[in-house]
C-alpha cells in the first residue's frame, strides 16, 4: 500500500502541477516536499484543502492510496464531486444500500448486489469489493444465513490500515453489524489507538464520536456489558477533552442516554428508565428533534422487551 504522502505526489504530478502552483498561504513549499516524502504528516483539513486546488475528489485519493493501483480508475459517480461533499458522499453506496434493506426492497437489493458485483470485477478496488460484501451481508441477514463470511474481507482490510481516516468509520460502521464479538472488540481498540491522535480534526472528531456511540450499541446488543461500560468511558473522556469549537450537545445527551441503558438492563430498571428519559426530555427542550425521535423510538423498543435490538445509525456522525 503506498503511503499518504506517495499518492498525493502520483496524483499531483498526474495533474501535471508542480510544488510551488500547489503552495499558498497554508502549505508552503517546503512542506509539500515533506509531505510527499514522508517526512512531515499532514491535516485533513489541508489535504482537502490541496486536493480541490488539484480538483481531485477524496474517493480518488483515498482509494489510490488504500488499493495502489497505478492507473486510477474512478467510477464515473465520482467524477464531479465537490470536496465539500466527498468525504459524505464516501460512504453513499453504502447508504443507498441500507436504505434498501431498511426499506424491504429486497428485488431491488438483489439486482442492485448484480450490479455491484459486475463494478467490483470490472475495476476491482478495495471500495467496490466492500460495497459488494455490504449487499451480501444484508440480503444473508435477510435470508437468514450467516453473515459473518461477507464482513471477512473488510476486517482484514481494517486491520492492515495504519491510520484509519473517515472511510476506515465508516466501513466499521456499516459492517459491525456482522462481525463476532471478539473481532469487533479487537478492531474497537485498534480504533481507539488510531483516532485519538487524529482527534482535534474536526472531521474526524465527529466520526469518533459516532464510533463510540455505534460500538456501545453493539456490545449492549450483545449484552457485553463490561466492554459497553469502558466505550462508556471512552465517551466521557472524549467529551470532555474537546474544544468548545468541537463539542457538541447532541453527544453529551446521548451520553446520558446510553448511560441510562446500562443502568437499565444491568442495575435498575427504573432508575435506567428515568436517565433515558431526562436525556430525551433534554432532546426536545434543545429542539433536537430528530435525534429525540430517534432515541424515543429505540427506548420504546427496549422498555417492551427483554431483547435488544442493535440500533444501526444511518447518520454515523453522533
Amino acid at each position: 500500500m503506498a503511503t499518504y504522502g506517495a499518492t498525493f505526489r502520483q496524483l499531483r504530478i498526474g495533474k501535471n502541477m508542480t510544488l510551488k502552483e500547489l503552495a499558498d498561504e497554508q502549505v508552503s513549499v517546503g512542506f509539500l516536499s515533506k509531505f510527499e516524502t514522508d517526512q512531515s504528516k499532514i491535516s485533513v483539513d489541508r489535504l482537502m484543502h490541496l486536493l480541490d486546488k488539484m480538483n481531485v475528489t477524496a474517493d480518488e485519493y483515498f482509494f489510490a492510496q488504500h488499493d495502489g493501483y497505478t492507473e486510477l480508475q474512478v467510477p464515473k459517480v465520482w467524477s464531479e464531486m465537490s470536496v465539500p461533499n466527498a468525504v459524505a458522499a464516501l460512504g453513499s453506496s453504502f447508504y443507498y444500500t441500507a436504505g434498501l434493506s431498511n426499506r424491504g426492497q429486497w428485488e431491488k437489493l438483489a439486482r442492485w448486489h448484480q450490479h455491484l458485483a459486475e463494478q467490483a470485477s470490472s475495476t476491482p478496488t478495495m471500495g467496490h469489493w466492500l460495497n459488494f460484501d455490504f449487499a451480501q451481508l444484508l440480503l444473508a441477514q435477510h435470508q437468514q444465513a450467516e453473515p459473518y463470511p461477507f464482513v471477512q474481507r473488510a476486517i482484514t482490510y481494517l486491520q492492515q490500515i495504519d491510520e484509519w481516516s473517515i472511510y476506515e468509520l465508516i466501513v466499521f460502521n456499516v459492517f459491525l453489524q456482522g462481525m463476532s464479538v471478539p473481532d469487533a472488540q479487537q478492531l474497537a481498540l485498534s480504533a481507539k489507538h488510531k483516532l485519538v491522535s487524529q482527534a482535534p480534526l474536526s472531521e474526524i472528531a465527529g466520526m469518533h464520536r459516532g464510533f463510540l456511540v455505534t460500538s456501545f450499541c453493539f456490545f449492549m446488543n450483545r449484552t457485553h456489558f463490561d466492554i459497553a461500560e469502558e466505550l462508556l468511558g471512552q465517551m466521557h473522556s472524549l467529551h470532555k477533552e474537546q474544544s468548545p469549537q468541537q463539542s457538541t450537545g447532541d453527544f453529551g445527551m446521548l451520553i446520558l442516554w446510553c448511560q441510562g441503558w446500562l443502568t437499565y438492563r444491568r442495575d435498575s430498571e427504573e432508575r435506567g428508565q428515568s436517565q433515558m428519559k431526562d436525556a430525551l426530555t433534554i432532546m426536545r427542550l434543545c429542539e433536537e428533534e430528530s435525534l429525540w425521535r430517534l432515541y424515543a423510538a429505540f427506548s420504546d423498543r427496549i422498555w417492551q422487551t427483554k431483547d435488544d435490538h442493535l440500533l444501526y445509525h444511518s447518520r454515523l456522525m453522533a
